[in-house]
């Protein structure tokens, strides 16, 4: 039952939020730089205007290299508060548990051995970034935003060659 109701409530906030979304029409092809190999280099993410979203679906880094994540939450709604959470893995399972455990964590961050890196939550306006060693096993690692509601539809993968 508990569980019904959360997903429920979950429900009811991606609906709510996702209506709040953009009146602005414009065709900016926000699909970013498709996967650009960033070795050492920092990687600048932005959420699609007012939108649920992130600019990039996709990244590409070599194992073992150095990585700065950087948000810049473009979003002007006092509602688009975002982060960027990388996993350990791609699995829906992963998201989903750490989308939801995310609820009632405390900074929307929970503790999770799924987490790989996290930026801390950027209200609109603010930039937030995060260093750190990628894996140096190859492999697809997903990215969420934990904010209450966003993981369903702020996902992308960070692609480790």
């Amino acid at each position: 039952m508990k569980i019904l109701i959360t997903l429920a409530l979950t429900l009811v906030v991606v609906l709510t939020l996702g209506a709040c979304g953009g009146g602005n029409t414009s065709e900016t092809t926000a699909e970013a730089e498709p996967s650009v190999p960033t070795d050492g280099l920092e990687i600048t993410i932005r959420p699609v205007g007012n939108e649920m979203k992130y600019d990039a679906d996709s990244l590409m880094v070599s194992a073992g290299s150095e990585v700065t994540l950087i948000f810049e939450n473009i979003a002007t709604l006092p509602t688009m508060i975002h982060n960027i959470v990388v996993l350990t893995t791609n699995e829906d399972e992963d998201a989903n548990r750490v989308g939801m455990a995310a609820l009632t964590a405390p900074e929307f961050l929970p503790e999770d051995d799924a987490i790989f890196v996290a930026t801390p939550m950027a209200q609109p306006g603010e930039t937030v970034r995060v260093s750190f060693t990628a894996p140096t096993t190859p492999g697809t690692h997903r990215y969420i935003c934990t904010y209450p509601g966003h993981y369903a539809l702020m996902q992308g993968v960070l692609i480790v060659s």
